[in-house]
């Protein structure tokens, strides 16, 4: 199962809700930095320290001559104990054009043994990571609750659902609120965007910079509210299973 966060504009959490949602998948889940803004894993949660050759870059010259899957276990590392095995993303901008998004968002969505979470980043149809979204089995927009960031989200909810040719009420294309009541909440959210809701992670700074910032963790970080419900919305994703639909 191959799962696509993306934003529509600044910065509203792409990243860290992606990395609570992958440490809480109900099944092994790999994180897959997809952003075509270039990454920032190894300097936040790696916090600098990350292997050279561990990452998307290397992958896409590995798949000319071997598979994904001894691909992945040469370039995926896993770095805390509480993190997700990681894929770190592109090291700068102008790189997303060379990636073979259709191929290895194929190959990904049927890894054996694994589900896969992107946080793709901003969406940015023209030069993003579009071939990668139209294979993914869901897809969830994420905003915080301002005007002016649900203005963007409902914008680019449609086309989000044109990308996996679903309808206004398919669960597979869903928007997930980071704060929400700031004014607007979930509901008022999901009825502007005109996409079912697949709920709110909170506005919990202390565990947002465990991935953010390779802030450390505490003995409650499991328990804390925005691992809480990482689990719960993760739980909800992953039930969703596969939409039977690749392209090659």
């Amino acid at each position: 199962m191959l799962v696509g966060l993306v934003s529509a504009k600044g910065s509203p959490g792409v990243t860290t809700a992606a990395l609570a949602l992958a440490s809480s998948w109900p099944r092994t889940a790999l994180l897959l930095e997809a952003d075509p803004f270039g990454g920032d894993v190894r300097a936040g949660l790696g916090r600098g320290e990350w292997p050279l050759s561990a990452g998307l870059a290397e992958v896409v010259v590995d798949l000319r001559s071997i598979d994904i899957h001894e691909a992945l276990n040469q370039r995926v590392h896993r770095p805390a104990p509480y993190a997700p095995p990681v894929l770190a993303g592109l090291g700068c901008v102008g790189q997303a054009p060379s990636v073979p998004w259709s191929r290895l968002g194929a190959e990904l969505a049927r890894l054996a043994g694994a589900d896969v979470v992107a946080d793709c980043g901003r969406f940015t149809p023209a030069d993003g990571v579009a071939p990668l979204l139209q294979v993914c089995d869901a897809l969830v927009l994420v905003t915080n609750s301002s005007l002016r960031a649900v203005r963007a989200a409902a914008r680019i909810a449609p086309q989000l659902q044109a990308e996996l040719a679903v309808a206004p009420d398919d669960p597979h294309v869903m928007v997930l609120v980071i704060g929400a009541d700031c004014p607007y909440s979930v509901a008022e959210i999901a009825q502007g965007c005109r996409l079912p809701p697949l709920g709110e992670l909170p506005d919990d700074r202390r565990a947002a910079g465990v991935w953010s910032d390779g802030d450390p963790t505490w003995r409650a970080f499991p328990r804390s509210p925005l691992q809480r419900e990482a689990r719960r919305l993760a739980t909800k994703l992953a039930s969703l299973g596969t939409r039977g639909r690749r392209s090659a």
